[in-house]
């Protein structure tokens, strides 16, 4: 147990100074100070820093599937669903920084696997989203419109993470739950989710 303890607290600590420094500028020394721990036990864990970061956000990402399947009732009808988990998503990114940063953009400086990973995430949520289709009347969707809606909020959120604006990505929920929604409701609804979402904050 306290083996396994050290090594979720060098994980959170390569977390944080990523978010904070970059994955490119990120030294284990870094990693290592911020843990903090000895050299010796971060090798004993990990082969180096590529290494660790993997294993980090593999554990980032179940965090925060466990955030939003704790704050999603199955038997919500799917538009209350999608807005508790895009809101849970928000609100985490909104609170801790380094974790957005983290999870949306340094992953992509991390090379070929860590950036499959980022995408294996997203199509993981995605699948929360394949439920909407029973909701657009018939109107024929493009078989990858989860992914498609997905890639719009991410794109809205990553502008804002990438001018160090993750405050802000709360104030942005009501846009961002409109860019989720409108394929599969299309405009009229999505922009009276949009606005009840708007008036309740």
């Amino acid at each position: 147990m306290a083996s396994d303890s050290r090594r979720e607290l060098i994980l959170a600590a390569m977390i944080r100074v990523v978010g904070s420094k970059g994955y490119k500028e990120t030294s284990v020394a870094d990693v290592i100070d911020e843990a903090p721990t000895s050299r010796t036990t971060f090798y004993k864990y990990f082969d180096d820093k590529h290494d660790c970061f993997l294993a980090a956000y593999d554990m980032l990402v179940e965090q925060v599937f466990a955030e939003v399947l704790a704050n999603c009732d199955g038997n919500q009808p799917w538009l209350q669903r999608v807005e508790n988990g895009l809101s849970t998503i928000v609100k985490l990114f909104a609170l801790d920084p380094e974790l957005a940063r983290t999870a949306v953009v340094e992953v992509a400086a991390a090379g070929a696997d860590a950036r499959q990973r980022h995408w294996n995430a997203v199509a993981r949520f995605t699948a929360y989203l394949e439920d909407g289709r029973e909701l657009a009347d018939g109107r024929e969707l493009p078989e990858n419109i989860s992914l498609m809606s997905a890639g719009a909020v991410s794109g809205l959120g990553l502008d804002e993470l990438l001018a160090g604006r993750a405050a802000q990505l709360q104030a942005m929920l009501p846009d961002l739950l409109f860019a989720m929604l409108v394929p599969y409701i299309g405009p009229r609804a999505a922009a009276e989710e949009m606005r009840r979402v708007a008036a309740i904050r």
